[in-house]
Order: structure tokens, then C-alpha cells, then sequence
């Protein structure tokens, strides 16, 4: 198995940099679905209201035309009226459609603003990748998808008119308004039946947009590395700024240490350097710490410049690990300490 083979899952990088780009996730078919099945019900769940408020304002409009008079401000009133149930009949079914629509897009994709899918491509006017678009594999299971959901709602709508057929053999004997009825109940049970199916096959096409969607974004074993690297920094340059920073640290030590009074070793993992002056200090100063090669570093140039060097294990470990170069030892360190500079002053002293 080759490292540019895509077996990886995609990291949070990518996902998110493909986020941003507006590459997601979902199913244009689940949102339209949902918007005609909820659609269908307000209609019906709304349909005596609007039916009352129609009736009534044409009522109120055609059962006084003989005794008016079409004059400017008749007119305004008429159109003034019919508006106010128009608006009070569709916006309560356009502002559920909103809502719906808004839910259904956050529930796929979450709360997502970009404005990469409105950039103008230009690639897009390529007559030959749009040919190869045409002749791909998703673009074959569009077409089979396509294909089923117009044969499951023809299906779907034929069975359900072969089974209520039975219901209208005595269409003739009965009135208008009893056929109206009739009529209406036929087509909203159609309806509803093809916006459920729908909404099935919209809940499919989601699923399956989000298996593919997961695959394309799968990424090789060189690409996870790369994106690793990039996000770690080259292991190259990092080691460089090591290199920098040691040489730098090495310059502060060799000025820092021949100040010290004394340094105070582990014997060979750490040495810290100490200095204490009763004048400018309320106590001694950790002026510089090593580990390894720089506590190597540290023993040489103390030796170099004879500064007092104390084997204290415990004491070089604990100074190493709570001291910052540059501070004052802690209170609790004080007796440790003052044992090895009485230590060092008596040595001067001889």
C-alpha cells in the first residue's frame, strides 16, 4: 500500500479548511421535501380559515356592488382589503416554509457563512471538465436516483388512485359541493403520500452525500504527514532555532557565571550558578541553570573562572526544577542554600 493512497480519515484541518470553502455535506432534495410535506399540512391545517376569510371578504365586496359607487376611494379599500387576507392567509405558510428551511439547512451543515460558492470560477466554463463531469461516477448515481424517486412517487400516486377509485364509483349521484369535498380530500391524501415519500428518499440521498463526502475528504499517509509538519514547523528550521537559542543561552552564561559565588551540581545532570550580594540582594540569585550539555558547559567555565563548584544533589534537582533564572530563591530554600555559601565563604576564608 502506497503512501498517496487515500486510506486516511480526513483531520480537523482539513474539515475545516474545506468548511470555509463552503465544501459540506448535504442534500439539496432533503430541505425542498420537507418545505412541500410542512407546506402541504399548513394548507390543510389552515384550509377552513382560508376558505372563512376568502368568503368573507368577497362577500363583503360583491354583496354591495349595486348600491356603490366606484369612486377612487372605493377601490383603495377593496384592494386594501383583499390584501390584508392575502397577507394574513400566506404569511404564516411562507414564514413556516423560512423557519423550516432555515432548521433543516442548520441540522445538515450548522451555522455556516461563506462566500467562497459566489466567487466567480472561471475553470467552471471549461467545455471539456464540464464533459467529464457529465460522465463521472456521481454524476451516474444522480441519474439513478433521479430515475427511482420518479419511479417510487409514480408508484407511490398509483397505488394510492388504483385504491381510492373504488370510492368514486357513484360520483355521478352525488353534488357539487359533496364532489368538491371529495376532490379535495384525494388530492391532499395524494400530496401528502408523494411529499412523505419525498422526504424519504431526501433522507437517503443525505446520508449517502455524507458517506461520499467523508470519502473524498479521506486523505493519504504523505498528506497527514506534510499537514503534521506544517503544523509542527519543519523539523529542520525547529532545530536551527534550538541551535540559536543554545548559542544564545551559552553567550548569557559566560558573562553570567564568572559573577557567581558558586554552583551548585547534581554532579552531571544539572548545575546552577548562585550569587548573593547582602547589599543589592534580600536573597541569593539563581543567575544560571543547565541540564546536560549546558550544565557540562556551566562546570567548565566555573572552573575556568574558580568558582567554587558543591555537589548537592537534591538541592540542584529542586533549584532547577522551581528557580527561574534571574529570581530570588524561595523562602523554604533558605537554610539549604546558606549551608552552601557558609560553605564557600569558609573556603575563601582559608
Amino acid at each position: 500500500m502506497s503512501d498517496t493512497e487515500k486510506t486516511e480519515q480526513p483531520t480537523g484541518k482539513r474539515l475545516s479548511e474545506a468548511r470555509e470553502k463552503g465544501n459540506v455535506a448535504k442534500s439539496p432534495d432533503l430541505g425542498n421535501a420537507i418545505a412541500v410535506l410542512v407546506g402541504f399540512l399548513l394548507l390543510y391545517a389552515m384550509g377552513r380559515t382560508m376558505y372563512n376569510s376568502l368568503k368573507e371578504v368577497t362577500a363583503h365586496t360583491l354583496g354591495n356592488l349595486s348600491q356603490k359607487d366606484f369612486t377612487s376611494d372605493i377601490i383603495v379599500e377593496t384592494v386594501i382589503s383583499y390584501t390584508y387576507v392575502c397577507a394574513k392567509i400566506l404569511l404564516p405558510i411562507l414564514g413556516g416554509l423560512l423557519i423550516v428551511g432555515l432548521v433543516v439547512s442548520y441540522i445538515q451543515i450548522g451555522f455556516l457563512f461563506t462566500t467562497q460558492t459566489i466567487k466567480p470560477d472561471l475553470g467552471k466554463l471549461n467545455v471539456i471538465s464540464g464533459a467529464k463531469k457529465l460522465f463521472n461516477v456521481k454524476s451516474f448515481v444522480k441519474l439513478l436516483f433521479s430515475v427511482a424517486k420518479l419511479l417510487v412517487i409514480g408508484g407511490v400516486g398509483i397505488f394510492y388512485i388504483k385504491k381510492e377509485l373504488a370510492k368514486l364509483e357513484n360520483l355521478i349521484d352525488i353534488g357539487i359541493a359533496q364532489f368538491l369535498i371529495i376532490t379535495t380530500k384525494l388530492t391532499f391524501g395524494l400530496a401528502m403520500r408523494v411529499s412523505i415519500a419525498l422526504v424519504i428518499l431526501a433522507i437517503i440521498d443525505y446520508m449517502y452525500q455524507k458517506w461520499q463526502y467523508k470519502r473524498g475528504m479521506k486523505m493519504s499517509k504523505k498528506e497527514v504527514k506534510d499537514e503534521r509538519k506544517q503544523m509542527d514547523g519543519d523539523p529542520l528550521i525547529k532545530s536551527k532555532i534550538r541551535s540559536a537559542q543554545l548559542q544564545m543561552a551559552l553567550k548569557r552564561m559566560a558573562t553570567a557565571i564568572p559573577k557567581a559565588d558558586v554552583v551548585v551540581t547534581n554532579p552531571t545532570h544539572y548545575a546552577i550558578a548562585l550569587k548573593y550580594d547582602r547589599k543589592t540582594m534580600h536573597a541569593p540569585q539563581l543567575i544560571a541553570k543547565g541540564a546536560d550539555y549546558l550544565a557540562l558547559r556551566i562546570r567548565e567555565i566555573a572552573k575556568k573562572h574558580k568558582i567554587p563548584i558543591v555537589e548537592d544533589r537534591s538541592l540542584a534537582r529542586t533549584l532547577y526544577k522551581t528557580v527561574d533564572v534571574g529570581k530570588e530563591i524561595p523562602q523554604k530554600l533558605y537554610y539549604a542554600v546558606a549551608k552552601v555559601l557558609s560553605y564557600v565563604y569558609g573556603l575563601k576564608k582559608k
